[in-house]
């Protein structure tokens, strides 16, 4: 979609949005990227290879200028190996809405209904794409169509599937995307169904409201870090609240002691353009002023602010164990945490059952072990305090975990 041609049915096309050589020749995606789809003022899509490099796609600084309306991809990896990376994305992605593809001539897997799951855990709309539809077998795409239509009407998921045929349907999706999960029959070798999921993704309207948090302070979300030769610390991420204008002081932390660097804002870029200005909502790169020493304790899943935060190794969260996992949690559980762009193992420290919503106190409704400990296990919901195992991190109240 992003360089606007047809693919030969061996995967050239996906070449071009691949990092690894791994990942060309596997066909998996093991990262987590980003791509820009551009549209005119009229629906039609900003696309194709670039002028001088047949082989590669257009820069997407070009497409940022041409554009009137810019819809990013953020693509995950899809295979089980690879989940925590896929959860990570979703986690620190502040997606609109997902889309979900799910292969017409095979029936869906256990990862797809994984995959629906992590979108209503977050609440992000899903939108359900069947690939390979040319040539597909009929009874194939029927079975892989009641399939995909079972796991949406789970209570899990608790969302009424529909078939997008034409213009119509695309319209009358638009105004119940709280209610329908729409379904797209695509090939990308015919183009078959492009035509209306491009329109799709034109039309929609931009679920979160960033500007709402443009008077909060400053709050940027760091994604990944660089060593620019001439340059200096570059960092990466997502302004998640508040405007930096170009020459501010900022903090960037917390360190492993739960301390804060300060820094000066050098420069800026948005889709590898220069900007003056950052404000909520944007992708941006951020070059900060550091010495070499401060450069190398930067880390992923830091936040920069233009006021100190505080910084905490404890938190409480609700917690509701998924049916059909087979975990047991309990006192000391570690686990593995997301929380926006924060990755990292936590051990369960308290826990306190949960029942229709008020917190009971343990020794009346919480099961215990032989050893009185409470346990957690599969359809259980609490609220357990957790402990970070390596380092402190910013905090974020009711962020979604």
């Amino acid at each position: 979609m992003t360089t606007n041609t047809l693919d030969d049915g061996r995967g050239r096309c996906r070449t071009s949005i691949m990092r690894h050589r791994h990942e060309i020749e596997s066909g998996r995606t093991s990262t987590a990227t980003t791509h820009l789809l551009g549209f005119r003022s009229d629906g039609a899509v900003i696309g194709g290879r670039d002028r001088v490099r047949a082989h590669r796609r257009r820069p997407e600084d070009e497409v940022a200028r041409e554009a009137d309306r810019v819809v990013t991809f953020m693509d995950l990896a899809g295979h089980e190996r690879y989940l925590k990376t896929t959860i990570h994305g979703v986690s620190s992605g502040f997606a609109d809405y997902a889309l979900v593809l799910v292969n017409s001539r095979q029936p869906p897997t256990h990862m797809t209904q994984h995959h629906l799951n992590l979108c209503c855990s977050f609440g992000i709309p899903p939108i359900v794409v069947f690939t390979k539809a040319d040539g597909c077998p009929e009874h194939a795409f029927k079975n892989s169509r009641e399939e995909v239509c079972k796991m949406l009407r789970a209570p899990d998921v608790a969302r009424r599937p529909f078939k997008v045929r034409n213009k119509e349907d695309v319209d009358m999706c638009l105004t119940k995307m709280h209610q329908l999960a729409p379904m797209f029959e695509t090939s990308a070798v015919t183009g078959e169904g492009m035509d209306l999921l491009q329109r799709m993704l034109f039309h929609l309207p931009k679920r979160r409201k960033h500007e709402n948090k443009i008077d909060r302070p400053f709050e940027f979300l760091v994604e990944d870090i660089f060593n620019v030769p001439g340059v200096g610390a570059v960092v990466s991420g997502f302004v998640n609240a508040g405007t930096l204008n170009v020459g501010s002081h900022v903090h960037i932390g917390p360190l492993d002691d739960g301390t804060f660097l300060r820094a000066l804002a050098k420069s800026a870029h948005i889709a590898r353009t220069h900007a003056d200005t950052v404000v909520a909502g944007q992708s941006a790169c951020l070059a900060l002023n550091l010495k070499a020493e401060s450069r190398r304790r930067l880390r992923r899943g830091m936040v920069v602010a233009k006021v100190e935060p505080s910084a905490t190794r404890e938190f409480d969260a609700e917690i509701c164990v998924l049916k059909g996992e087979g975990t047991t949690i309990r006192r000391s559980y570690q686990a593995y945490v997301h929380i926006l762009n924060v990755r990292q193992s936590a051990f369960a420290k308290h826990i306190e059952m949960i029942k229709t919503g008020t917190v009971v106190p343990v020794g009346k409704e919480g099961k215990r072990d032989e050893e009185g400990c409470v346990v957690l296990r599969p359809g259980a919901r609490a609220k357990v305090r957790f402990e970070f195992a390596k380092r402190p991190v910013s905090e974020t109240p009711t962020e979604k975990l």
